[in-house]
């Protein structure tokens, strides 16, 4: 049981990142990931220096990766729940807000080295290519 998906970036190049999994992603990852993508490319451009060329703004898809699961450390929703708030006894109580870990992603959240390489039975892999920020479905679908 789960809501399976993967994803990768693909540059200018043709180079493509490692996929990520996320067991329990479902369609919204992918597009979480494209908002994400649409954003952090905005600000690259209009901070980024005239001339200035390195990974990160030529938007190459490996480096892109490693600046998504930087972003995706930051947010609770994909790190790793280590209980829940106590109650007035000291007990866990399960209607309490989650208390996530500083140092772990979800372990819902793994890395492959192309989208064979793990499962994404229930919803397939998705390519958001950098240089348009256009995303594609295994199904030769565009997702906007």
């Amino acid at each position: 049981m789960g809501d399976r998906v993967s994803l990768s970036f693909k540059d200018n190049d043709g180079d493509e990142s490692v996929v990520l999994f996320h067991h329990w992603g479902g369609t919204d990852f992918p597009k979480v990931a494209l908002d994400w993508f649409k954003g952090f490319k905005k600000d690259i451009n209009s901070t980024a220096k005239k001339n200035s060329s390195n990974p990160t703004t030529r938007f190459e898809a490996r480096n892109i990766m490693a600046q998504f699961l930087q972003w995706i450390g930051k947010n609770n929703h994909y790190r790793e729940c280590i209980g829940f708030e106590k109650d007035e006894n000291g007990n866990e109580d399960l209607m309490m807000l989650p208390i996530y870990s500083d140092d772990q992603l979800s372990h819902s959240i793994y890395f492959g080295k192309d989208q064979n390489d793990g499962d994404n039975s229930d919803n397939g892999h998705y390519v958001i290519n950098t240089r348009d920020g256009k995303m594609q479905d295994d199904q030769g679908q565009f997702i906007s």
